[in-house]
Parts: structure tokens; C-alpha cells; sequence
């Protein structure tokens, strides 16, 4: 078993994509890293990494760090962790980065970041159990005041603080490049919002990759919430992006731990089909370096 490591997208992709389209709802998130490191790369705080595992000729397993977000993996063989981690490791280092976690299947993400702490001394802080949800069959929602229209430029800075705002009430890393995530997302259509009484009151963004939508990110400011925006925009948007030639499945993550957001996506036909996690390290007040 051999861990390749490149900064290049397109190696990876040549090497990687054909395993990550084989499960395209649990790597929907590594397969949209492509597109977005492609069309955007500016929206990542350093250069992203990557790395696939192979066991002979067939690639077992896929990663990849786009700072300052988690180390993410698909699921991969538990004997190739420790290598991984060594790879991760090194180009941390080069860096002169760390990745806040690690986040994937829960088998494989936990063997990683075991791994990663055997390497560094780090200590994991939390593990959050993330729930892949797929919709069975979309269900119609109660249609709020107002109407969805897709973002536009002038949205940009309005949903740029949403984007840190959501990212901090979930206890991501903000986005120090919040305006470019948006922007990119409003000029490649991928962020819709809902408006009511003339203002934005919710947005919703989606990704398209190898037939599946994914939903995401999902906010609504609390002065806004409890009216049914978010769940009917979600439904609004995944109803649109099934008519579309190719697409044929749609998924979103949600926090297990969150009974409200769980609840919202069932109704409108999304259901629980397996865990991923999100591991945080614990912060240094002083990094010494692994």
C-alpha cells in the first residue's frame, strides 16, 4: 500500500476522481474541492494538498487539506492511516500550518487523527458525529412570505458575513477569505437566497458533482428564524437542481447533535444514511512544531 502526495489538482485528479465518483454522496465534498481549487483557488488561505492511497494499481483511499479548514479523508484501508498522517505531517510542517482536525467516515477519520496525534503530541479536543442525510423522496414544505431568487453581485459582502457568522455558530474555522468563497459561489450559481419584504432573510449554497447535489451551507440569522425560510429554500433548491439533465441524487451533512436542523431537512424528505465526524485538536497557546 503507497500514499502519493502532489499539490498539482490535476494529478490528483487524473489519479483520484475515478475512486472518489465511485461513492459520489460520501465524496461529494473531496470531488467539489476539484472544481473549486480549478475555478477559485484564491479561496483557500495557502496552497491546497493532496493525496490518494493505492493498494497495487487500484486507489483505495483519497485526502485532501485546503487551509484553514480539516484535513478531509474518505473512507481508506485502517493500514493506511499512520501513512497518511506521516504525509499530512510532513506537508504541515513545509507549511508551517496545522490543519485545525480532521473530518470524514467516522472509522477512517479517527484512525487518521489517531494517527496524528501519535506523530505530533496534539490532543483531540472533540469529536462530532456528522450525519450523511439523502433524500428519498423530496416532500413539498409550507411555502413562507416571500420568494427565492438566485444571489447576485451585490449580495457578495451581505452573504461573505453570513458565511463567518454561520461558520463561527458551528464552531468551524472562519473564513478569512469569506468574500471570495461568496463571490465565487454567487458568479458559478451556487447560492440562492430567500427575500422577503424586500431583504435577505436566508441563504442557501449547493454543489453539483458526478450526478449528486449536495446542500450547503444552510443560514438564516436568527432574527429571521423560525419562519420556515430555510426549510422551504432548501426544498426550492433541491426540486430545481433534480430537473436538471445528470443530477439524480441530493444530499446535505448535518450535526447529529442538532435536533432542529435534523428535523427541518426530514421534512422535506432527507434521511439519516451514515456518519461521518469532525475532529478538533486542541489549540496551543505555544506551537512547538510537531
Amino acid at each position: 500500500m503507497q500514499v502519493h502526495t502532489t499539490g498539482d489538482v490535476e494529478e490528483y485528479a487524473a489519479a483520484a476522481e475515478a475512486f472518489l465518483k465511485a461513492d459520489p454522496c460520501a465524496r461529494n465534498v473531496l470531488l467539489t474541492i476539484i472544481d473549486i481549487v480549478r475555478a477559485a483557488p484564491g479561496t483557500y488561505s495557502a496552497a491546497p494538498s493532496f493525496w490518494w492511497v493505492t493498494d497495487g494499481v487500484a486507489v483505495v483511499g483519497a485526502a485532501n487539506w485546503t487551509p484553514p479548514h480539516n484535513l478531509l479523508v474518505s473512507a481508506l484501508p485502517p493500514a493506511a492511516a499512520p501513512e497518511l498522517a506521516d504525509a499530512a505531517v510532513e506537508r504541515a510542517m513545509s507549511l508551517g500550518l496545522r490543519p485545525p482536525g480532521v473530518a470524514g467516515p467516522a472509522e477512517s477519520a479517527r484512525a487518521v487523527a489517531a494517527a496524528w496525534t501519535a506523530l505530533t503530541g496534539d490532543t483531540i479536543d472533540r469529536d462530532r458525529t456528522i450525519l450523511l442525510n439523502e433524500l428519498g423522496s423530496l416532500v413539498e414544505v409550507p411555502v413562507p412570505p416571500g420568494v427565492r431568487r438566485a444571489g447576485r453581485a451585490d449580495d457578495v459582502p451581505l452573504i461573505a458575513g453570513w458565511l463567518q457568522t454561520f461558520s463561527a455558530e458551528i464552531e468551524h474555522p472562519v473564513q478569512a477569505n469569506a468574500d471570495a468563497i461568496a463571490d465565487h459561489m454567487v458568479r458559478s450559481g451556487h447560492m440562492d437566497v430567500w427575500i422577503d419584504d424586500g431583504q435577505i432573510v436566508s441563504m442557501v449554497g449547493f454543489r453539483n458533482a458526478a450526478g449528486v447535489v449536495r446542500i450547503g451551507p444552510v443560514y438564516t440569522p436568527p432574527e429571521h428564524r423560525n419562519h420556515g425560510y430555510a426549510r422551504r429554500l432548501t426544498y426550492e433548491v433541491t426540486a430545481d437542481a433534480l430537473r436538471r439533465p445528470g443530477v439524480h441524487r441530493a444530499m446535505l451533512f448535518t450535526d447529529a447533535a442538532n435536533p432542529v436542523s435534523n428535523s427541518i431537512y426530514r421534512q422535506a424528505g432527507y434521511e439519516p444514511r451514515g456518519e461521518h465526524v469532525e475532529i478538533d485538536f486542541a489549540k496551543r497557546t505555544v506551537d512547538p512544531g510537531p
